[in-house]
């Protein structure tokens, strides 16, 4: 398997989680939610048309776009969990429909997501 691959299997799954959460689950979205989905949902569709048509990643692209939702996911998590973070949030984005373990929410989980992607896609490895 290549890298492409893996980072795939994590958009595909982000992408359906959230699609999960707002359509089965009935949890609305936040501003920054709808964000981070902008970044997230395209390079889900972009790494299935480079495995299907053998194409050659952008790194530029995914790298302006993981690095995108990363920043904003980022900036969620911060906001979420620094006292009086609601002072900074208009639009209900500090609700937490989930708190897996006590600490793992929504935003955190898109962090995660966006953090894998970067690193399958830009961490160098040695070829075996």
């Amino acid at each position: 398997m290549q890298r492409r691959h893996f980072a795939f299997i994590v958009a595909a799954v982000a992408t359906l989680g959230s699609l999960y959460y707002s359509e089965v689950m009935l949890f609305l979205p936040c501003k920054l939610c709808w964000f981070q989905r902008i970044f997230m949902y395209p390079l889900a569709i972009y790494y299935l048309t480079t495995m299907l048509t053998v194409r050659d990643v952008n790194r530029l692209f995914v790298g302006i776009m993981a690095g995108a939702g990363w920043c904003i996911s980022l900036y969620h998590v911060i906001l979420e969990r620094i006292p009086n973070g609601e002072a900074f949030c208009t639009n209900d984005c500090l609700i937490r429909w989930v708190n897996y373990f006590g600490f793992v929410t929504i935003p955190l989980l898109s962090f995660i997501a966006f953090t894998c992607i970067l690193i399958i896609q830009f961490a160098p490895f040695k070829k075996a």
